[in-house]
């Protein structure tokens, strides 16, 4: 079967103020969620791209943004998210809209993005159905790539999560393997939204069985407790049944 090589895959951003064409950004992706309700038949795929620091573009100097902010995109075809931390959480910037919607910038101009285009690769993978299968190909060090089902029955909303496993744990005496990966797209169906994209948080996954996972998702987080100061943090912890699926792409 084949799965997206995330080493090789990307979005080309290209944006304009008012003025025309300002910027052509190419942008690893990082992680895959697909997701479905079976009653409403709301749907999405969506791929959170690499972050960067908050810049200027090409300016011979004073290119860093101060105050400095930690920026990532969740990319959809027709919606995206951009979202900016800041040391402090209460200047954080999350806009979520259809591509073409002008939004605010950093420097109070208006910008926008006039074409996105996707640069999935794919490949031929290997299902690693056994301990000893995902053990060899960790140490092999061949690529891996992860994929998580998560069913919410209650709310009929499916998701299939996707990610590229740069990070494993295994140990071969009593063949045990364990996954460690983030950030990576985790859909909270208690948010209410308009979109399956405002839905989708930060999250890092963990499991060492194939039916079940953990997840680490950043929330708002007191830095001090009994303070009112927030950050964002992986913070808030949840464990659940789920169906993950590991493949190698050396073939």
């Amino acid at each position: 079967m084949k799965v997206i090589d995330y080493r090789s895959s990307f979005t080309i951003n290209i944006t304009a103020d008012e003025e025309g064409e300002n910027n052509t950004c190419r942008t690893q992706l990082l992680a895959k969620c697909a997701l479905i309700n079976e009653d409403s038949g709301q749907s999405g795929i969506y791929f959170l791209g690499k972050d960067c620091i908050g810049e200027y573009m090409y300016k011979e100097r004073g290119i860093v943004q101060e105050p400095t902010s930690n920026v990532g995109v969740i990319f959809g075809e027709k919606e995206s998210s951009l979202f900016k931390k800041f040391a402090n959480h209460e200047s954080d910037v999350i806009q979520t809209g259809a591509q073409g919607v002008r939004k605010k910038i950093f420097a109070g101009t208006i910008a926008y993005s006039k074409e996105l285009n996707f640069k999935l690769k794919e490949v031929e993978a290997r299902p690693l159905k056994t301990s000893e299968e995902i053990i060899r190909a960790t140490l092999d060090c061949e690529p891996m790539v992860g994929r998580t089902i998560l069913n919410n029955e209650e709310q009929k909303w499916h998701a299939v999560l996707e990610y590229p496993l740069y990070y494993m744990n295994v140990h071969s005496p009593e063949g045990r393997f364990q996954v460690d990966l983030g950030p990576i797209l985790y859909p909270d169906f208690n948010v209410k939204g308009e979109s399956p994209i405002e839905y989708l948080k930060l999250a890092y996954i963990m499991y060492n069985q194939l039916d079940a996972v953990e997840f680490a998702i950043r929330v708002p987080t007191l830095v001090v407790e009994g303070q009112s100061v927030e950050t964002l943090h992986y913070s808030k912890v949840i464990k659940m049944s789920a169906q993950s699926e590991l493949f190698s792409l050396g073939m």
